[in-house]
């Protein structure tokens, strides 16, 4: 039997997106799907779906909807998330085989943004797949036990708590795979601020944060060679 999964969903103020996202999420028996809504007040009647209350902040949501989740495994995804081919499947199989990994799926943008993203999802696929930091976007699925080993999500830092997490999952030694399975994300962003503004400002901001976590992850490892 498939290992019951929590699904996490934080939401934005006003965030509807979550609709279309729920019905692709065919789970296993005993599974979950916890909408992180902040303040906010939703209705819900679907089930298993449960509604969590919090302070807002996307961190802050997301620690306060896994503190509550009944499973051993948390799945997190974004509210405007649509799943690949056989997404929840292979990633069934994944955790069923190695469950001390952060697991994460091939970004691909939906076409709702500038024809320039194919150049994002290549940088993407570079980011992930070879520099082993995947971002949010592309939906981290972990082990309850881990991600509170971990000390979840980081709710001192104005941005990138996904980015940093990434971080200290590899300075503390475990695996970051991936799925290999799709998962598409809104470009509409890049749309409505600009291709290349958007672009340079993510970049930036993710080099300026992955700089002392670099020297840190180096800093374990080399520790542990001489221990």
């Amino acid at each position: 039997m498939a290992t019951p999964i929590s699904v996490v969903i934080p939401l934005a103020p006003g965030e509807e997106a979550w609709k279309e996202l729920l019905p692709q999420l065919v789970l296993p028996k005993g599974s979950e799907i916890i909408l992180a809504a902040g303040e906010q007040e939703i209705n819900v009647s679907d089930e298993p779906v449960r509604i969590v209350t919090s302070a807002p902040g996307r961190a802050q949501q997301m620690n306060a909807a896994a503190r509550e989740a009944d499973a051993e495994i948390f799945w997190f995804l974004h509210a405007d998330s649509k799943l690949g081919e056989k997404a929840v499947e292979k990633l069934i199989c994944c955790v069923g085989e190695n469950p001390d990994t952060l697991w994460f799926f091939d970004l691909r943008f939906s076409d709702d943004g500038p024809k320039a993203m194919k150049w994002n999802e290549w940088a993407v696929k570079w980011r992930a797949g070879v520099l082993k930091v995947p971002f949010g976007d592309q939906g981290f699925c972990i082990s309850r036990k881990l991600f509170f080993e971990l000390g979840g999500y980081r709710e001192d830092i104005a941005y990138g708590e996904d980015h940093v997490f990434v971080w200290k999952v590899r300075q503390e030694g475990y695996p970051v795979e991936r799925i290999g399975a799709d998962i598409f994300t809104s470009a509409r962003r890049y749309e409505t601020n600009g291709w290349f503004s958007t672009t340079l400002s993510f970049v930036s901001r993710t080099i300026w944060q992955a700089i002392p976590q670099q020297a840190e992850l180096l800093r374990r490892q080399i520790g542990r060679l001489f221990s």
